[in-house]
């Protein structure tokens, strides 16, 4: 009698994680992207997120993917509009070069996934140089007509990864 064997191979997800605080116009752009990329058509494989303001408490949802792509407002001394594309440990920077105030809870999260060993394969971070940080719901007109060349960026990093 032959022996059949069944392998079930683990369907590859990416998560679109999109942060910010919305209440503080472009320094909600990750999220604001996020809304836009929900009228799109993704494959099956992705999943959107708006993580807000709580990086940190994303560790679970970081157990659960392959590749995280993550979209962020970053001062990194740029021209507003700027795009930057980075890794975890270009946020690793000295405190007068910190760029986010959302990183440190990224980099722990990242972090504690990779304690047990379930942190994702990738982490590609998408940060946008904001105009404007100060009360208000809408982006500045400058980012806010960036946000269709952010979503190119992410659909290309998507299609690199499947």
């Amino acid at each position: 009698m032959s022996e059949t064997r069944c392998q079930f191979r683990k369907k590859m997800k990416i998560m679109i994680l999109g942060v910010g605080n919305i209440l503080m116009k472009d320094e909600g752009a990750g999220v604001r992207v996020i809304e836009y990329m929900k009228n799109l058509n993704l494959p099956k494989e992705v999943e959107l997120m708006d993580g807000g303001t709580s990086t940190a408490l994303l560790f679970p949802y970081f157990t659960e993917v392959d590749h995280l792509i993550v979209i962020d407002a970053v001062k990194g001394k740029m021209p507003p509009g700027s795009v930057y594309r980075l890794k975890p440990e270009d946020l690793l920077l000295s405190e007068e070069d910190l760029i986010s105030v959302h990183n440190l809870g990224l980099i722990d999260a990242l972090y504690m996934a990779a304690q047990i060993g379930k942190q994702p394969k990738t982490v590609t971070i998408f940060g946008i140089e904001p105009k404007e940080i100060d009360w208000g719901m809408d982006l500045s007109p400058e980012i806010k007509a960036l946000l269709p060349r952010i979503v190119k960026l992410v659909l290309q990093e998507i299609n690199r990864l499947l």
